[in-house]
């Protein structure tokens, strides 16, 4: 009889037991689910799953998607105080503190009113501001990380037609990372301050004057810079070769070397900012020392020899064709 009692006594307190247990299971699902609905946009950006359930309800689905995601973790990555990724009161001290130009100033604005609205109610084009200035931040302030910021246009069409303008790639190459890593100065002044140096030491022409007045490096562009001139020094020998061939395009119409000529222009220099195997610069190197060649420093006329060397290359193949008038649309190297 006692046996009995205390079986049925231990089967109401199991029961009783399971019933908690569900009502506690329950209520944290809804509060994972109100967090997920409810939550500041900075709360998601910090939760790659939340950075992908963003993107998904803006229409923003499968490798693009996925593509952000990676950058926005990055972003994060390069700008913290550590190696791990920090929370979302940490992320917004880190974004307060930054101190930078004018420019600067106003990606980091336009980031801080975006990241305290309520997740539901960005739209897409906020997130993809914020996704932008987020970017856009870390390449300038960056701590860490071997990321250089790209066009997003070149990189991608399909991010591209989203709005997205950068992109953040992470270069394995091990001459690249070692001059973002540990020749690259991280505050964005000593950062212009060695791009002027090593274009004067290197007979590049005066960089303080140059930039400002044709406006050819853009602030998010000058890591990218740097990363050229430093593999000039640095880098390997097919590095090196290619990084001269780029120099000997570089003419003004006295025939001077000048990197950012406002009569040549070119961003030529850009094509660092990407991992490149061996046989991929030799193809660059040996096109860029016919262009040249070719090229006398006048008005365009680099511009000219480039996409003179690439129609007779494409010939009459439609891909090659295609991809020639895909380069010329997006402007990557030559405006």
């Amino acid at each position: 009889m006692q046996f009995g009692q205390d079986r049925e006594e231990s089967r109401m307190k199991n029961t009783r037991l399971l019933k908690g247990f569900v009502i506690l299971a329950t209520a944290f699902c809804l509060s994972l689910s109100a967090n997920a609905a409810g939550g500041k946009l900075i709360e998601m950006l910090v939760n790659d799953t939340g950075v992908l359930e963003l993107l998904g309800k803006r229409g923003i689905k499968g490798a693009p998607a996925k593509k952000v995601s990676e950058y926005v973790s990055q972003s994060i990555l390069s700008i913290s105080y550590s190696n791990k990724k920090p929370a979302a009161s940490e992320l917004r001290k880190i974004i307060t503190s930054i101190v930078g130009s004018d420019v600067d100033n106003v990606y980091k604005k336009q980031l801080m009113e975006l990241l305290d609205t309520p997740a539901e109610k960005v739209t897409k084009d906020d997130l993809v501001t914020a996704v932008n200035n987020l970017i856009y931040l870390s390449n300038r302030f960056g701590k860490r990380g071997s990321t250089v910021l790209a066009c997003a246009e070149c990189v991608s069409e399909a991010l591209s037609k989203h709005g997205f303008k950068f992109t953040l790639e992470v270069l394995n190459d091990k001459s690249s990372k070692r001059v973002l890593t540990q020749v690259l100065p991280r505050e964005p002044r000593q950062l212009t301050t060695f791009i002027s140096k090593e274009m004067s030491k290197g007979g590049l022409g005066d960089y303080s004057r140059t930039a400002a007045r044709t406006n050819l490096v853009s602030p998010e562009e000058e890591r990218a810079l740097g990363l050229f001139l430093g593999l000039r020094k640095y880098g390997s020998k097919k590095q090196k070769e290619l990084a001269d061939a780029i120099v000997k395009v570089s003419k003004d119409s006295s025939g001077d070397t000048t990197l950012l000529s406002r009569e040549n222009p070119h961003k030529l220099w850009k094509l660092f900012s990407e991992d490149m195997s061996d046989e991929v610069m030799d193809s660059w190197t040996k096109m860029l020392k016919e262009v040249g060649e070719k090229s006398d420093g006048s008005d365009g006329s680099a511009k000219k020899a480039f996409y003179e060397y690439l129609e007779r290359v494409a010939g009459d193949d439609p891909v090659l064709r295609e991809q020639l008038s895909a380069l010329k649309r997006k402007n990557c190297f030559f405006k």
